[in-house]
């Protein structure tokens, strides 16, 4: 077993939305770990100041939005640096408000990126996956998969989407060595996640310290060695929101409460 916990065969990895925040520490993590990483996200100009500080990683543009793009991209990939054995599904946005306040451009972009997005990521690689007899499928989801929560009504709706896909696929396939894993983190510190500080929305996020991205992206690698078909992190706090989304109503009747703490920790700055 190698420093992050994962086996020593060596991998080649895909990571999308990987310019910043957590895909941009899956990469450098997964590096880190000796496998061969190809790192892509829309902004291209990222891309290039990671490939800068990552020497030996390789980019690529890409708007997961479009499937052709996805087949140029990857075809791309495996013919200059050999077949992808995983990909990891990370690109996502979140444009926070009240469900009637949010414009319908902005819920058509969470939708196209946080869902459709994973769907042309695993449309694109499963059948080089079957044929090849092997591969191993990360989606990164959210604790938001679990529990509904006020402001975020389209960006919850996506995670859920994204489980529930994950699991599917997973049933669809389970005669087969592929592997699938939904990843679901708590709440951790990235430019979304200031996005949503600056705005004030979506407060009841705030009521627990949000984790470094290298956190999360240290149980990614691991499950890399270790698959399993869902990882969360934190272990514990996953358990409990996933247990509170079987109770809507007592999910709401501690809601005032849970968006008071929110904004009592915001204004305290944590």
């Amino acid at each position: 077993m190698g420093a992050l916990g994962v086996n020593r065969s060596t991998k080649r990895v895909l990571v999308t939305g990987a310019a910043n925040g957590i895909g941009s520490a899956i990469a450098r993590l997964c590096l880190g770990a000796g496998h061969s990483v190809v790192a892509t996200d829309v902004d291209s100009e990222a891309l290039h100041r990671l490939r800068s500080e990552l020497p030996g990683i390789e980019t690529a543009t890409l708007d997961v939005r479009d499937l052709k793009m996805w087949d140029r991209v990857v075809s791309d990939a495996e013919a200059r640096g050999g077949p992808i054995d995983v990909l990891i599904n990370n690109a996502g946005v979140c444009l926070p408000g009240r469900c009637d306040r949010v414009s319908s451009e902005d819920d058509r972009l969470t939708v196209e990126v946080n869902i459709m997005g994973v769907l042309h990521g695993v449309r694109t690689l499963l059948p080089r996956f079957l044929e090849r007899e092997r591969g191993h499928f990360i989606n990164v989801a959210s604790m938001a998969a679990f529990a509904p929560s006020p402001d975020l009504a389209a960006y919850c709706a996506s995670k859920h989407a994204v489980r529930a896909y994950t699991h599917s696929c997973a049933l669809d396939h389970r005669h087969s060595p592929i592997h699938w894993t939904v990843a679901c983190p708590s709440a951790v510190e990235t430019p979304m996640l200031q996005s949503m500080r600056d705005k004030r929305a979506g407060v009841v996020v705030f009521t627990e310290k949000a984790m470094a991205p290298e956190t999360f992206a240290r149980e990614v690698v691991r499950v890399i060695g270790e698959p399993r078909r869902e990882l969360l992190v934190p272990a514990m706090r996953g358990k409990l929101i996933r247990l509170l989304g079987l109770f809507p109503g007592l999910v709401a009747r501690g809601m005032d409460d849970a968006e008071k703490r929110g904004l009592a920790a915001l204004d305290e700055g944590k």
